[in-house]
């Protein structure tokens, strides 16, 4: 008898990685991006696929997909002001946070 079993572990992804992965995502989602809620799986999958998780190499399938769940049950989706947001909205987001800290940056140096 084979029984997968899902364990708990914590990883880092770095944040300045984060746009970068979501855009990846809703790339391979194609036009269901706007629709599908993001989560924190789509993120940790695309970095797996990507390599930037060496550890979860073996999860990778023949066809290119990551057996890999990141909250038990189900994947929670991932809120911004108490609204879910969709990979699209993720990446929006995400590139809106990045714009701003760069001009924060540019701002202080000046």
């Amino acid at each position: 008898m084979q029984i997968k079993v899902y364990v708990p572990k914590l990883i880092e992804i770095p944040s300045e990685y984060l746009p970068a992965l979501a855009k990846r995502a809703a790339d391979s989602l194609g036009d269901r991006s706007p629709e599908v809620s993001a989560t924190r799986g789509h993120l940790v999958r695309q970095a797996v696929q990507d390599g930037l998780l060496r550890d979860f190499d073996q999860l990778i399938g023949e066809d290119g997909t990551v057996d890999l769940v990141c909250d038990p049950g189900t994947e929670i989706p991932l809120e911004f002001d108490n609204r879910t947001l969709s990979i699209a909205e993720l990446l929006d987001t995400l590139q809106y946070k990045q714009n701003w800290s760069d001009m924060q940056a540019a701002g202080e140096a000046a």
